[in-house]
C-alpha cells in the first residue's frame, strides 16, 4: 500500500522563459510511485494526482484542449480564473470543475495571493494537443509542437493525374460538443451528502458523489456517459467502517485524508493515518478504511478509475461481487467442460 504526507512533498517549481506561465507542483502521483505523464500501459497509473501553486498573475499553461485526456480542478484556497471555450469565470474555494476532451481551458491566478488546486487527469496514451491562441498544435509522444500546413493525403506519395480531385479518405464523426461550463462547475457545499448504511449499521457513511455532480454517470466508463475517473468526498461516523474489506480486479483507488483519524487495512495490517496522508490501492489489494475515534468525525477524498469491467473479492466472508449485473455469489468449484459435454 503506497503511502506520502502530502505536506512533506517538495515543490517542483515549472516555468516559462519570461514566466508567463508559473506555478510550483507537487506531483502526488509520482510520489506513490506512477509515472510522469505514463498510464498502464508502461507502468503507471491510470489517473495522475497533482497539487498546484500558481503565484498572482500567472496561468498554469497556454489555452488549450486535448484530444483525448480529461482533467478536473478542486479549488484548494485562493481565487482562480477559468477560461473554457468563450467562457471566463473566477472560481473560488470549495469549487470544483471538470474540463472533458475537445474543450479549450485555462487557469490563472489574478491575485492578489496564491491559488492552489487539485488536479485529477487520466492517463490516456495517446493524446494531442490544440492551442488555439498560437494555432499550434502538440502530440505527446513524441513531443512535438508545430503548425499545420494543410495537404493532401496521397501527397508525396503518387503523383496526381492533371485536374483530379484531392482524395480525402472518410474521416470519424465528429464528437458531441460538451455542455456548458457552467453545468461542470460546481460548489463541495452545495451538494447534498448521500447515506448509507448496512442493515445492522456496522457498515456506514456519507458521500458527496462530486462527479456525478459534475455530469457522469454514476459507475460508467466513458463510452456509456462516465468520466476515466470517479471522484467523492466521503464523510465517516465516529466508529463507522466505509465497506466490507475486499479487492477489485481492475479498479484503483486513493484516499486523501481530509480530516480525523482513519485506519487503513490492507492485507497485512491495519494502519493510523491523518489529515494530509494519500494511500493508494492497485487492483488485487485488499482494502478497508474506517474511523476509530469515539468522538470526531473522519472525512477524505476518494478518487477511482472507471474501468469498464471488474469484480470483487471479500476474503472475510469468502463471497464475491460483480459491477454487472450486480450479484453477489460463493463459489462453487466446477470443470470448464462441466455442462457442456
Amino acid at each position: 500500500m503506497p503511502r506520502i504526507h502530502v505536506p512533506t512533498l517538495p515543490w517542483e517549481e515549472q516555468h516559462s522563459p519570461a514566466r508567463k506561465f508559473h506555478s510550483y507542483c507537487r506531483n502526488l502521483s509520482v510520489a506513490l510511485g506512477g509515472i510522469r505523464n505514463g498510464g498502464l500501459w508502461c507502468g503507471g497509473h491510470p489517473f495522475d494526482l497533482q497539487i498546484r501553486r500558481i503565484p498572482a498573475g500567472a496561468a498554469i499553461c497556454p489555452f488549450h484542449s486535448h484530444l483525448a485526456q480529461w482533467e478536473l480542478f478542486l479549488v484548494l484556497a485562493g481565487t482562480g480564473r477559468v477560461r473554457a471555450g468563450e467562457d471566463v469565470r473566477d472560481v473560488v474555494a470549495g469549487e470544483v470543475f471538470v474540463h472533458p476532451p475537445g474543450e479549450p481551458h485555462q487557469l490563472a491566478n489574478p491575485g492578489p495571493g496564491d491559488l492552489e488546486v487539485l488536479i485529477v487527469a487520466d492517463n490516456p496514451e495517446l493524446d494531442a494537443f490544440y492551442y488555439p491562441d498560437s494555432g499550434k498544435w502538440g502530440l505527446r509522444p513524441p513531443g512535438k509542437y508545430f503548425r499545420m500546413q494543410e495537404t493532401g493525403y496521397l501527397d508525396g506519395e503518387e503523383e496526381a493525374p492533371p485536374g483530379a480531385p484531392p482524395y480525402r479518405p472518410a474521416s470519424a464523426p465528429l464528437p458531441a460538443p460538451p455542455s456548458a461550463f457552467s453545468q461542470r462547475c460546481r460548489r463541495l457545499d452545495d451538494l447534498p451528502w448521500e447515506e448509507w448504511q448496512s442493515p445492522r449499521g456496522k457498515f456506514r457513511a456519507a458521500s458527496r458523489e462530486v462527479s456525478v455532480a459534475l455530469g457522469a454517470v454514476r459507475n460508467a466508463p466513458t463510452g456509456r456517459g462516465g468520466h476515466p475517473f470517479d471522484l467523492e468526498q466521503v464523510k465517516v461516523p465516529p466508529g463507522g467502517i466505509v465497506c466490507p474489506f475486499h479487492s477489485h480486479a481492475a479498479q484503483w483507488e486513493c484516499y486523501l485524508i481530509l480530516t480525523g483519524p482513519a485506519e487503513a487495512r490492507d492485507a497485512a495490517a491495519s494502519h493510523l493515518l491523518g489529515p494530509g496522508d494519500m494511500i493508494l490501492h492497485p487492483p488485487g489489494e485488499p482494502h478497508q478504511i474506517r474511523n476509530p475515534s469515539a468522538s470526531e468525525a473522519l472525512e477524505f477524498l476518494l478518487v477511482a478509475d472507471n474501468p469498464a469491467v471488474d469484480y470483487w473479492h471479500y476474503p472475510d466472508s469468502g463471497k464475491w461481487g460483480l459491477r454487472a449485473p450486480r450479484k453477489f455469489f460463493r463459489l462453487q468449484e466446477a470443470d470448464y467442460w462441466d455442462g457442456e459435454e
